[in-house]
């Protein structure tokens, strides 16, 4: 089954970001090269060699579609300075979400 590419993202002042679904899917990027869910509510994304997110601001924030009441963590994965982890509930809960995502 083919996959299609994500759409590009017009973020002129983020060095990476994106719109993730629920099933960790990307629908729209930049600068983001891999999305992966691996845990209700847990998503890893790796940006570029080129950028180092434990020297940004991580933003993330949930898209219009999600659930109310929907939570949204970001924060840099342990040990690795191109990978990010989001983590996203319902009222507190881990709970498949979607949502944006951005490096500043």
């Amino acid at each position: 089954m083919a996959t299609s590419e994500p759409e590009p993202m017009y973020a002129p002042y983020a060095r990476a970001a994106a719109l993730v679904a629920s099933d960790g899917t990307r629908r729209a990027q930049k600068n983001v090269v891999d999305v992966k869910r691996w845990e209700t509510g847990r998503y890893r994304l790796t940006v570029p060699d080129t950028i180092d997110v434990t020297h940004a601001v991580l933003h993330a924030t949930p898209h219009a579609g999600a659930d109310w009441g929907t939570e949204v963590y970001v924060r840099p994965a342990s040990g690795q300075p191109h990978v990010v982890d989001v983590l996203t509930s319902k009222n507190g809960t881990p709970a498949n979400e979607p949502f944006y995502f951005s490096v500043l």
